[in-house]
């Protein structure tokens, strides 16, 4: 009878040891559960907090770079204000200097005119354009322009080289006379003069002379060709438009 007991006591410990360790296990596997949650939570947070972080910084050295491209930009736009101030102010003095030289070059052609003398080779006042031939570059563009005063585009037009000929020609279409002749004698209206500052020979068969229009302030650059033993005007040399 004591030993049936026994057995029944150690049965009951042995059960009670085992249902706590099940109870123990399924605690111990809850926790471990939960813990595994958190873990994957703590993660999770961590890898969206890394990606938000890491598209912020892409957008801040985006935006760096954009920064730095619109200032070395601002940087070269300054650059070429200043190169183009410096240009300006240049030319503003070639022609304060231009027009004195002007000045001083009227006052003496008319000193010259009133002693009846002749005016320096390089200078052709208005008063002084005749049909001077084509011996010379320098005749052949007194020739044209007084071609132009007098209304006659006859003999302009033999005054040309065969390319301005031509391309005369073309911007003439559809044009009389009359009206040629209207035209260039109004272009030369306010032209007092002209003065011939260089000559640069190019070939024997060209040379290029840069030429002060006098009584419109302005410079011009032209071409005189030979053409069978003949200076023509080529035409007016300008740099290509941007």
């Amino acid at each position: 009878m004591n030993k049936g007991i026994t057995f029944v006591v150690l049965l009951a410990a042995a059960i009670a040891a085992a249902v706590s360790g099940w109870l123990k296990v399924g605690r111990l596997a809850r926790e471990n559960a939960e813990l595994k949650a958190q873990m994957e939570s703590v993660l999770q947070q961590q890898t969206t907090t890394a990606s938000e972080q890491n598209s912020q910084a892409q957008k801040e050295i985006e935006t760096l770079r954009a920064q730095s491209q619109e200032l070395v930009r601002l940087r070269g736009e300054v650059s070429q204000l200043r190169s183009s101030a410096k240009d300006a102010e240049k030319l503003r003095s070639d022609l304060q200097q231009l027009r004195a030289e002007n000045q001083r070059l009227q006052t003496g052609t008319a000193a010259a005119a009133a002693t009846n003398q002749p005016p320096p080779p390089d200078q052709f006042p208005k008063e002084s354009w005749n049909f001077a031939g084509y011996a010379t570059p320098d005749a052949a563009l007194v020739s044209a322009i007084w071609a132009m005063k007098e209304g006659n585009p006859k003999t302009y037009l033999e005054s040309l080289s065969p390319e301005e000929q031509a391309r005369m020609s073309k911007v003439w279409e559809n044009k009389s006379e009359t009206e040629i002749a209207a035209k260039h004698q109004s272009d030369v209206s306010t032209i007092t003069g002209m003065r011939v500052l260089d000559r640069t020979t190019i070939s024997p068969e060209e040379v290029q002379m840069n030429v002060y229009i006098q009584g419109v302030d302005r410079m011009e650059k032209v071409t005189m060709k030979l053409i069978n033993n003949e200076w023509k005007f080529g035409g007016f040399i300008r740099a290509p438009q941007k």
